[in-house]
């Protein structure tokens, strides 16, 4: 990895342009260091460039200690995830919800400049024979499912991170549940009572039993219903479907047809239940898990239900405000909207994380050019003089959509789900 730069001595920025996700009207903006956004003056404040600005975007279901190979999912080490966490800081990801590492590897890393805040989930939770080999080093049965988690709690982790429900990967099976319900109520209870919460990763119908074991977040979420849903918004469970994932799996060639057809079914299920959600307030967060990018999962929210405003909200307030993110300056900013094309997120203007300013010079406003609805985007540039950002190249949809939801199409995105 190359020299990570950034202006420290800065404690307050402005901002000329539109306060997104919800904002309509460019307007003068100050932002002081605990990144509250004023309407008066700052003196000896930064100017950023761009004519948008969000509050930095959120990875809600990030794996920086996993990476997608030829053969499958390969463990990280600790110094490959901070190269990960850095590189996703210049693209303007200021806070990472990790969801599991192997071997809880992401609890020894630790803040720098930088680098997003994050909050890890240390090791998977699984039995034997029910994850992915390469990233389940100590399997955990029924009557270890409480000590384990809270000895992962006691390394620091703010998350622990169950896996619910998966195949049996010896049988061959589809997926089935993992642990008795009774016991994932007594975990949660458990992390609740030491100060963490709980995700858990859900596919099957039994999520709304899940969410009424008290479990704070239901990762991917395949088989909610109305009724799930509903509590969930009682309860403030949060839901991260990782639709670029489900849409990785989907693409799988050599997907059994009968999981295929589940899948498919949980596809339209999702794109059912994401506006119920969202207008409800069930927390709707964005998350790529090893699979996508937030350009492709803000676009895909769009794409299957959400306003393109909330869909940019799944990746930045919404999980903001879920997460309790730490009061300091994030912030990122756009030379075009985001909500209009979802692709210019992958082309920051400017970012700030923790109050400091990472420098991505050389970055200018791309051409502009006809998109898929009629309306002009920007081209985004590859060029930095200290890193280059990665992005996601997509292709725009051939399928007419409403207005503002013409964004992006499905895609497949080589991969796998955790």
């Amino acid at each position: 990895m190359g020299e990570i730069g950034y202006r420290v001595g800065v404690r307050a920025w402005a901002v000329r342009g539109v306060e997104l996700p919800f904002g309509d009207a460019p307007g003068a903006w100050w932002i002081d260091a605990l990144g509250s956004v004023h309407d008066r003056l700052i003196a000896g404040a930064d100017p950023l460039p761009g004519r948008f600005f969000l509050p930095g975007l959120v990875d809600a279901h990030a794996h920086p200690a996993i990476s997608a190979g030829p053969a499958g999912l390969v463990a990280l080490d600790a110094g490959a995830a901070r190269a990960n966490l850095a590189a996703w800081a210049r693209a303007g990801i200021t806070v990472v919800r990790d969801a599991g590492s192997p071997g809880g590897v992401t609890l020894e890393l630790t803040p720098a400049p930088g680098l997003p805040a994050m909050q890890a989930a240390g090791r998977f939770l699984a039995p034997a024979g029910r994850y992915y080999p390469a990233l389940l080093d100590t399997p955990v049965s029924d009557a270890d499912l409480v000590s384990y988690a809270l000895a992962e709690i006691g390394r620091g982790a703010a998350w622990v991170k169950v896996i619910a429900d998966f195949p049996d990967l010896a049988a061959g099976t589809d997926a089935a549940a993992t642990y008795p319900m009774a016991v994932i109520a007594q975990l949660a209870a458990a992390a609740h009572q030491a100060g963490a919460r709980v995700a858990v990763h859900s596919t099957l119908p039994n999520a709304g039993l899940l969410v009424a074991a008290g479990v704070d977040s239901l990762e991917h979420g395949f088989g909610l219903d109305e009724h799930a849903i509903e509590d969930m918004a009682r309860r403030g469970t949060a839901w991260t479907p990782t639709i670029g994932a489900l849409l990785a799996l989907l693409a799988a060639p050599d997907l059994p047809s009968a999981r295929r057809r589940r899948l498919q079914e949980g596809r339209e299920r999702v794109a059912g239940l994401l506006p119920l959600a969202a207008r409800l307030g069930v927390p709707v967060l964005a998350g790529t898990d090893v699979t996508g990018s937030i350009p492709t999962e803000v676009a895909l929210l769009a794409q299957l239900g959400l306003d393109p405003k909330d869909a940019l909200a799944a990746a930045s307030v919404w999980p903001r405000r879920f997460l309790g993110a730490a009061g300091t300056a994030d912030i990122v900013t756009y030379h075009h909207d985001p909500r209009d094309d979802p692709g210019q997120l992958a082309n920051p203007a400017a970012v700030v994380a923790a109050g400091i300013r990472l420098l991505l010079t050389g970055r200018r406003p791309g051409p502009r050019r006809a998109g898929a609805c009629g309306h002009t985007v920007a081209k985004a540039s590859k060029s930095l003089a200290w890193v280059k950002v990665r992005s996601t190249k997509v292709s725009a949809s051939p399928r007419a959509s409403p207005p503002r939801s013409c964004i992006w199409p499905s895609m497949a995105i080589p991969g796998a789900r955790v």
